[in-house]
């Protein structure tokens, strides 16, 4: 029996043509269908790649002639709960690159479809994927720091390049700066447990076509009680990255994402942890893949991605009223 998955991509800029070489590089898959509202793009697409994907400049016309058993959603980040919902309903199984959307209705709707047509919903939290994430995750969970206290994370200097038509420069269709720091804001909560509450600062600058925020800090305060912090600018000229976990025993961070880890216990030992690279981006999409053929809900699914939103979101309320806002969570259905 032939178990190889159908598959269809929807956006085929830079990070949906990555996308579509690593599906060549899986064994059991294969891209079939390509697709983007720029039909010049998935017709370019379509010729780099050895498949031969038919090409498509409607999703919906791909979905209804394509028996796709996945569908890769890489595009602006408006549109992807729409989408999401029409591939759920025409039987796909979805992975969505996140943010999963610009608000929590329509995080919503897409858990909904999904779960009413028995089909999976992954978001693209591919750092969950990369070995020195996965590393430091495991530190964690294992109590090698002790109960988490503390979780921060900084990233300065990497602002959006703007997309196609400058799309990533307008609030309505990008979100805001949490598009870019949802990495940061998933690793948090994988790390530290459910966000309760945050309080938030942001700085938007004077540039007439641009009303995404320049810089922001946002404090939180985890269930468990520990405390975090969060750093993000896109205008900070020298770029800087630290991601890192404090516990009752010691504490573990990374201050570059391909850099080792250092964990210091309270009692002054120090291990530098040397982590081999690993292609996330691949290995996510495999791991994908691998839970529709064994009925396993994947990790970093829909109430994943919804609760970047959610505190994304109540940051924003916070930097306008000036007060700590909660953060509401929708549980996962037992």
């Amino acid at each position: 029996m032939d178990d190889t998955l159908r598959v269809g991509l929807i956006g085929c800029g830079g990070l949906g043509s990555g996308h579509a070489r690593n599906v060549e590089q899986i064994s059991n898959a294969s891209l079939v269908a390509v697709c983007d509202f720029f039909r010049e793009s998935a017709d370019r697409l379509a010729g780099e790649l050895d498949g031969n994907p038919k090409v498509y400049s409607d999703h919906l016309q791909m979905l209804a002639e394509q028996d796709l058993d996945a569908v890769l959603i890489v595009t602006p980040n408006d549109t992807h709960s729409r989408i999401s919902v029409d591939a759920s309903v025409a039987g796909a199984h979805v992975f969505c690159e996140k943010p999963m959307a610009l608000n929590v209705e329509d995080c919503d709707r897409m858990i909904d479809a999904t779960e009413q047509a028995g089909k999976y919903l992954m978001i693209g939290f591919v750092r969950r994927f990369q070995a020195s994430y996965a590393e430091m995750k495991s530190r964690v969970s294992n109590g090698e720091i002790g109960e988490v206290t503390m979780a921060q994370a900084v990233r300065l200097g990497t602002g959006p390049p703007g997309g196609r038509e400058g799309w990533q420069f307008k609030q309505a269709r990008y979100g805001g700066l949490f598009s870019m720091y949802s990495h940061e804001l998933d690793q948090l909560a994988w790390l530290g447990g459910e966000i309760h509450s945050v309080q938030a600062m942001m700085k938007y600058g004077d540039e007439p076509d641009n009303d995404i925020e320049d810089h922001i800090f946002i404090t939180f305060e985890f269930a468990s009680g520990a405390i975090g912090s969060m750093s993000s600018s896109r205008m900070y000229p020298v770029g800087s990255y630290e991601l890192g976990v404090a516990g009752t025993e010691g504490a573990i961070k990374m201050s570059i994402p391909t850099g080792p880890l250092v964990m210091k216990k309270l009692s002054g030992e120090t291990e530098e942890i040397e982590v081999p690279r690993n292609n996330g981006l691949v290995d996510e999409v495999s791991y994908f893949f691998d839970c529709i053929r064994s009925g396993v809900t994947p990790e970093s699914d829909g109430y994943d991605g919804r609760r970047v939103v959610a505190v994304a979101l109540a940051a924003h309320k916070s930097a306008q009223s000036g007060r700590r806002e909660d953060v509401t969570i929708r549980s996962r259905c037992v």
